[in-house]
């Protein structure tokens, strides 16, 4: 990527795979748990979404820039106005399987989705529209 470094303001991982854990109380330790609830999703959204509450709220548009996702054709960029995280997340990934590792900046998400059109993942950015940028992209 060729975008300029600000402050990065945190990193983590997602995944729409469910794995849910268990707390054992004889080993005091968690593991993978027989059955899943849903919460694990609900939790992931809430977490992506503290990660990223700066820089949506200073996102005045709620038009999002996706550059170069990598799907089966090729790497795409487009655009998309969502104002829920959970819309975002499903406007950021793949229609399957996937786990993304990201880094949230005061001016973009950078992220690598791995899905099985892209195994080892791929360079992706997310940016706010700006209004002129909108107009002039006729958003």
């Amino acid at each position: 990527m060729t975008t300029t470094k600000k402050t990065l303001i945190t990193a983590g991982e997602i995944t729409n795979l469910c794995t849910c854990t268990a707390y054992d109380e004889n080993t005091g330790d968690y593991k993978e748990a027989s059955e899943c609830f849903g919460y694990c999703w609900s939790d992931s959204v809430a977490e992506f979404g503290e990660a990223t509450m700066e820089l949506r709220h200073s996102n005045e548009t709620d038009w999002w820039s996706v550059e170069n996702l990598r799907l089966w054709n090729g790497d795409i960029s487009g655009h998309f106005k969502v104002d829920k995280v959970e819309e975002m997340l499903i406007a950021m990934t793949v229609r399957s399987e996937w786990r993304m590792h990201y880094e949230v900046y005061s001016d973009r998400v950078e992220y690598s989705l791995s899905h099985h059109d892209a195994p080892t993942g791929s360079e992706t950015t997310l940016r706010p529209v700006t209004e002129q940028q909108r107009r002039e992209r006729g958003l």
